[in-house]
């Protein structure tokens, strides 16, 4: 069987979004952010109508629905739901978060909970990866590989497979 793998990284492909990282029971960072720029590779398999046009799928369609999953993380506050010492509670639009000896209020429109323990550049590719895998499913994608860089040159891929 022959496959094709379809690159988009395009400059508008990106986030900006608050985070911080836990590496163990003592320390984590402080909170920041990225302007995060992602890249996907998409394998598809050959088919007849890709012999007959010469292509797969427009890119225009696929671009579309990447851009507005990333939209939805863009100008966000990143937290790990599923972190055992995050605790948190909603106040009227406000979400009050807890972490350690760290007290911080948000507008809970401003923030995201993910199912993660962390939110690192490695579990926001593993989300994405599979997200974008399900988005695809209509075009028959085999897999998806979805790279996240938090600054040029330093980030996290990951593939999810159908």
């Amino acid at each position: 069987m022959e496959t094709t793998t379809l690159l988009l990284a395009k400059e508008n492909f990106k986030f900006s979004a608050g985070h911080f990282l836990i590496f163990d029971e003592k320390h984590a960072e402080r909170l920041h952010g990225h302007n995060y720029q992602v890249r996907v590779e998409i394998t598809v398999p050959s088919t007849e109508s890709m012999e007959s046009t010469g292509y797969f799928v427009d890119f225009t369609d696929l671009k579309k629905m990447i851009k507005t999953r990333l939209d939805q993380w863009d100008e966000i506050v990143l937290l790990p739901g599923l972190n055992t010492e995050m605790l948190f509670a909603e106040k009227d639009e406000s979400l009050e978060v807890r972490f350690r000896e760290r007290f911080y209020v948000f507008p809970k429109s401003e923030v995201i909970l993910l199912p993660v323990t962390n939110t690192s550049v490695e579990q926001l590719s593993r989300i994405l990866a599979h997200d974008f895998l399900a988005l695809f499913k209509k075009y028959k994608v085999h897999r998806v590989q979805v790279c996240v860089e938090e600054t040029r040159g330093q980030g996290a891929c990951t593939t999810a497979l159908s």
